[in-house]
C-alpha cells in the first residue's frame, strides 16, 4: 500500500513538472518601431509561469530579438533583473499600443534584494530588447508600437 502511494505521488510530481514545462514555451511575435523602420522579433510572454520565466539565465539575445510580456490587467507593471544575464532595455506599453514607460540599459541582478522597476502609467505590455536599443534608435515614451502576436 505504502508503495502505491508513493508511485501515484511520484506520478503526480512528474505530470505536475511536465506541465509547467509546456506553460514555459514561448508564442512568437513581433514588434514593429515604424517611426524608426525597425522590427523586433519577440518570443511572446502570455502565462503568469512564462512571465515568471522570462529572459531569466539566457547569456544572449540576438540583436533583432526580445520577449514581449501581455499581462492580465492593464495596471501599474512591475519587473526586476533577478537572475537575467544580459543587460536590458526595457518599455512598458498601454493597452492602445503606446509606450508610457522606459527604463535603459537595466543590469543583471545576481543578488537579492533586486531593484524593483516599475510602469509610471498602467500598461498591458512590456518588451524587454538588448540594451542600447532605446538610446540608438531614439525609441521615446509616447510613441505608437504595432504590436502582432
Amino acid at each position: 500500500m505504502k508503495i502505491s502511494i508513493f508511485i501515484v505521488t511520484l506520478s503526480f510530481l512528474w505530470i505536475n513538472a511536465c506541465s509547467k514545462e509546456l506553460n514555459t514555451e514561448f508564442g512568437q511575435g513581433r514588434v514593429k518601431f515604424n517611426q524608426q523602420k525597425l522590427s523586433i522579433d519577440v518570443e511572446v510572454a502570455k502565462t503568469k509561469q512564462q512571465r515568471e520565466v522570462g529572459l531569466m539565465n539566457r547569456t544572449q539575445l540576438a540583436p533583432d530579438q526580445g520577449m514581449l510580456f501581455v499581462f492580465d490587467r492593464n495596471e501599474i507593471q512591475r519587473m526586476w533583473m533577478k537572475d537575467t544575464f544580459i543587460a536590458l532595455d526595457i518599455l512598458f506599453i498601454s493597452s492602445q499600443g503606446k509606450i508610457v514607460s522606459v527604463h535603459k540599459a537595466l543590469q543583471p541582478c545576481h543578488q537579492s534584494p533586486c531593484k524593483i522597476y516599475h510602469s509610471i502609467y498602467n500598461a498591458v505590455y512590456m518588451l524587454e530588447i538588448n540594451a542600447g536599443i532605446i538610446e540608438r534608435e531614439n525609441i521615446r515614451a509616447g510613441q505608437k508600437l504595432e504590436l502582432y502576436f
